[in-house]
């Protein structure tokens, strides 16, 4: 449930009545940089989209490479240009959690043209990484184990 309070919006528990301030729901606008880094990558060959971690997350050929968040963008990037922009600190390694790194993924701030021209050349590496067929890809599910002798209610019954 929500309600309006004078210094924004607020989630309600309806249980206790009480407005969560941790919970607080902003109303955002995109800028002009996510609006440029968004069309760049969805103007990149064989690109999907769907919504995931409350971004926008972007594949080819079944391979996420990059997800876009208001303010930065998330990377897979090969290890090269991943340890280049994280020595030039134009990049930090993306966190799940407090301090938990997610594999080779990086996070980039997107605050203005500079920023946005980075993140689509950081974006196209990445997509270029996702499209080799070297790269591992999505894993695949492993097929399921044949017994030997049947199925346990065949012996039983037998």
């Amino acid at each position: 449930m929500l309600a309006h309070r004078p210094d924004g919006w607020y989630v309600c528990d309806p249980f206790s009545g009480q407005f969560s301030r941790e919970r607080k729901i902003v109303a955002r606008t995109r800028t002009d940089a996510y609006e440029v880094v968004d069309a760049a990558i969805r103007a990149m060959p064989g690109v999907t989209t769907r919504r995931m971690f409350g971004a926008e997350a972007f594949f080819t050929t079944g391979r996420m490479f990059a997800f876009l968040f208001d303010e930065a963008i998330v990377l897979k990037l090969p290890e090269s240009e991943r340890q280049d922009v994280l020595d030039a600190r134009q990049a930090r390694p993306y966190l799940t959690g407090e301090r938990a790194p997610f594999g080779r993924w990086v996070e980039s701030l997107i605050h203005g043209s500079e920023a946005a021209s980075r993140a689509i050349r950081l974006a196209a590496a990445a997509h270029a990484l996702a499209q080799s067929p070297q790269h591992d890809g999505p894993r695949k599910r492993r097929a399921p184990v044949k017994r030997r002798g049947g199925s346990r209610r065949a012996n039983q019954e037998a």
